[in-house]
C-alpha cells in the first residue's frame, strides 16, 4: 500500500497520535490508559486501528512492558512535532478567545531551577494566572532533543562549550541569559571557613559531592582540578540533588561546587558558606534555548518574557561575584 498525504490525513486521527505517545511513554497500556482516563480496551483498540492502517506492528509487547518498533518509532518521532504544534494552536486559540491561558512546557537543568525560573513562574502567574507551567528536569543530552521536537516549548540551562557541534544545533537558537560563576562551598561551620583564601589542595582531604559524571559542571569540575595540577578527590558522593547535597554539607566537613546563583540563596540562608579561592571560577553563559523552526505559543512567549524580567531583578538583586 502507498501512502499519500491525503490518505494519511483521512484515516489517522490526532486522538489516536496522542494515545500511541502516551502508551510509549507510560512503558504499559495500563498506566496509558489510567493517564489518559480510558479503559485498557478502548487504548488496546486504537493502537489497533493505527497497526491495522500500517499494516505493520507498532509496539513489541513484553513482560516488562510496550516499547516500539522501528516503524513505531519513526511514527512517534514526527508525532511528536504534530502534537507540539497541536498544542500550541489550542493555547493560540484559547489566548485568543478567553485572554492570556495555555501551557508552557520548560526543560532545565537543576542549577537553573533553584532561583531564576522560580521567579520567572512567579511573574507569569502574576500576569496570566490561568497559563499552566510544567517543569521538566534533566541533562542537555535529554532536553535537546525534546525541545527540537516539541515536547518542550524552552530550555534554560548553560550553553554547552560544544553547543555548535551539536545534532540538535540547526534547529534550535539560544538566548544568553547571563554568565554563571561557581562556588566551591561546605556548611557554614566548616573548620576551614576563617582562612583566606585557601586552594583547592587544602580541600582534597575532606569528602565531597559533586555532580555526577554524564553532567556538564561534572567536567567543569574535573577540569578545574586538572588545572591546578590535582587528581580528583578520593572521597566523593556523586549527586545533582540539591536537598541531598545541602543535607550532606551540613556535616560540617563536606564540599561541594555549585553553580553562583545556585548557591547564594542557601548561604544568605546561613546553610553554607563559600571558600575565597582567591580568584572568579567560571562556569559558562546560562541560556534560553528554543526551535528556531516553531514559532512559540502565547504562553511560552510570554514566559520568556517573564525569564527575562527575572534576569534583570537578579542582577540587580545580587552581591558582586568579585
Amino acid at each position: 500500500m502507498k501512502f499519500t498525504t491525503i490518505s494519511v490525513a483521512r484515516k489517522l486521527k490526532f486522538y489516536q497520535l496522542v494515545v500511541f505517545d502516551q502508551v510509549l511513554q507510560s512503558g504499559s497500556l495500563v498506566r496509558a490508559a489510567h493517564a489518559l482516563n480510558l479503559t485498557q480496551p478502548a487504548v488496546t483498540k486504537i493502537i489497533h486501528e493505527l497497526e491495522s492502517y500500517f499494516d505493520a506492528p507498532l509496539l513489541i509487547r513484553g513482560n516488562r512492558g510496550v516499547t516500539a518498533t522501528e516503524l513505531g518509532e519513526l511514527v512517534v518521532r514526527r508525532a511528536k512535532s504534530l502534537l507540539a504544534e497541536l498544542r500550541s494552536l489550542t493555547d493560540e486559540v484559547n489566548a485568543f478567545q478567553e485572554g492570556t491561558s495555555g501551557h508552557v512546557m520548560v526543560g532545565t537543568l537543576i542549577s537553573a531551577s533553584t532561583s531564576l525560573l522560580p521567579r520567572a513562574m512567579q511573574l507569569l502567574k502574576q500576569q496570566a494566572p490561568g497559563v499552566l507551567v510544567s517543569l521538566r528536569v534533566g541533562q542537555m543530552d535529554q532536553l535537546f532533543p525534546a525541545l527540537a521536537v516539541g515536547e518542550v516549548d524552552l530550555v534554560v540551562g548553560r550553553v554547552p562549550d560544544d553547543w555548535r557541534w551539536r545534532n540538535e544545533s540547526p534547529m534550535l537558537d539560544v538566548e544568553v541569559l547571563y554568565a554563571e560563576e561557581l562556588s566551591v562551598v561546605a556548611g557554614a561551620g566548616h573548620p576551614l571557613h576563617g582562612r583566606s583564601p585557601i586552594s583547592l589542595a587544602d580541600l582534597l582531604e575532606y569528602p565531597w559531592v559533586l555532580p555526577t559524571r554524564d553532567s556538564l559542571l561534572r567536567r567543569t569540575a574535573d577540569e578545574l582540578f586538572a588545572e591546578a595540577d590535582l587528581a580528583p578527590p578520593g572521597n566523593v558522593v556523586e549527586s545533582l540533588s540539591i536537598l541531598t547535597n545541602i543535607t550532606l554539607m551540613q556535616d560540617q566537613q563536606t564540599v561541594a561546587l555549585m553553580p553562583f546563583e545556585a548557591a547564594q540563596q542557601f548561604v544568605s540562608a546561613g546553610l553554607l558558606k563559600a571558600f575565597d579561592l582567591g580568584k572568579p571560577l567560571q562556569f559558562g553563559d546560562i541560556g534560553c534555548f528554543f526551535s528556531n523552526t516553531r514559532a512559540l505559543g502565547p504562553a511560552a512567549r510570554l514566559f520568556r518574557e517573564c525569564l527575562n524580567q527575572a534576569r534583570c531583578e537578579s542582577s540587580e538583586r545580587l552581591p558582586s561575584k568579585a
